[in-house]
């Protein structure tokens, strides 16, 4: 039975009491709805730029995703959570808040509105940027490091992000969303001859490691499953708010740009990533991108390698009984992937935007010491991207994948559209 407050019931003070408040509310909100807002107070904040000019950005993607069981999970037989049917899903929405505070001091807040259907969000990019010039930049905070091509690559909205969906090389090898961290973040460009470039980039970070700072370190998850197939996500367990030990990763790219439009290079990243100092974790990139009025290219190669204690490879409770695919005796895991990925634009600037035919090849191999090859594939993507107006692009894709060992269910395709503003 639903209860009913009888203010006749009440003591007499609380009846006076409510009344008096009713009356005040009534008041008020007829001298709200009446007054000249042009008079309203003004209150200051105690920080900012008064008159400073603050831009706002945003991008949003939502997709239609259908993969079979086996796709994108920890380990390559073993499928990630939207794998196995059919379904539409807000991937995320960007928003970066940004001003000048100077001609040389530049601002950026950035935040992700991270797996929409999920209601999360995380701070991507908190970072101060001042550059004296032309040639050097210098970042302080949250920002890319210097390794791979995630800053130029990872955004939907890049020239080089041809497909919905990054290739497996960020995904298992960078890290399954991008790769963002805090430090101090260097760049520099030295012009040669005509539009020739050298362009040079460092990076000190805390990199990855076990945000728990407990006993379940992060390298008891490098280790093969019942089957025999190599973890392959080792980022999903390496993210840290805060730095787990006292060794801090070093990052370092060198770029050549000898015509306009065209770059390539190498990057190499180390560090120890276990709570105790013990173990490294190496990264090493090479890339090639072009990116011309009509055609696009854009090629990786992403390695990992990451020390581990001989218990992970031989040992009672690893599959199987102590011998792993042929790797006893190794203290270590290596994992690589590269890629190569091109699209031509065709009908730029008709009537729409562009429709433009894309094509990705891609190699991924989870554990390069193992004798038995689990895990290697053979990735083939192909498909489009439509632009019918200027910020707003549809990329649509069909996956096709081959094995080394055993067939994985692990085909599909996304339909994908990301709108910026």
């Amino acid at each position: 039975m639903e209860k009913k407050l009888h203010i006749s019931k009440l003591p007499g003070f609380f009846t006076v009491s409510i009344f008096i408040i009713l009356s005040i509310n009534a008041v008020a909100q007829e001298e709200l709805y009446e007054m000249d807002l042009s008079d309203k107070i003004e209150v200051e904040l105690d920080y900012g730029i008064k008159g400073g000019k603050v831009e706002t950005h945003v991008y949003m993607t939502s997709a239609l995703w259908s993969f079979d069981d086996d796709y994108l999970g920890k380990y390559a037989n073993q499928g990630g959570s939207m794998s196995g049917y059919p379904l539409f899903i807000s991937y995320s929405g960007y928003i970066s808040i940004s001003s000048y505070i100077s001609k040389t001091l530049f601002a950026e807040a950035e935040f992700e509105l991270y797996k929409g259907q999920k209601g999360e969000f995380k701070v991507t990019r908190l970072r101060t940027v001042w550059s004296p010039s032309e040639y050097f930049r210098l970042t302080l905070g949250r920002d890319f490091p210097a390794i791979g091509l995630q800053d130029k690559v990872y955004y939907p909205t890049s020239q080089y992000r041809l497909f919905a969906l990054a290739p497996y090389a960020y995904y298992q090898i960078l890290r399954a969303t991008g790769w963002w961290d805090t430090g101090l973040h260097l760049h520099g460009k030295i012009p040669l001859s005509g539009d020739m470039k050298v362009f040079l980039d460092a990076s000190l970070i805390n990199g990855p490691g076990d945000e728990h700072k407990g006993a379940h370190y992060l390298e008891t998850h490098m280790i093969a499953n019942t089957e025999g197939y190599m973890f392959e996500n080792f980022h999903s367990k390496a993210r840290q708010p805060w730095d787990n030990n006292t060794s801090k990763y070093i990052a370092g790219r060198l770029s050549f740009s000898p015509i306009k439009n065209l770059e390539f290079g190498g990057s190499y990243m180390t560090g120890k990533y276990d709570v105790e100092d013990k173990y490294n974790a190496d990264y090493t990139f090479g890339h090639l991108l072009y990116g011309g009025e009509r055609l696009t290219i854009a090629a990786e190669y992403a390695q990992l390698m990451v020390q581990l204690p001989d218990s992970n490879l031989a040992g009672p409770d690893v599959w199987p009984t102590g011998e792993i695919n042929n790797t006893v005796g190794d203290n270590k895991v290596t994992q690589f992937s590269y890629y190569l990925s091109f699209g031509y634009k065709f009908f730029q600037d008709t009537k729409i935007n562009f429709l433009e035919p894309v094509f990705r090849y891609e190699f991924m191999d989870s554990w390069k010491e193992d004798n038995l090859n689990k895990g290697d594939r053979n990735a083939y993507w192909v498909g489009f991207r439509f632009s019918p107006i200027k910020h707003w692009v549809i990329k649509t894709a069909y996956l096709y994948q081959t094995e080394k060992y055993k067939e994985l269910a692990n085909n599909g395709f996304v339909i994908e559209t990301v709108v910026d503003f």
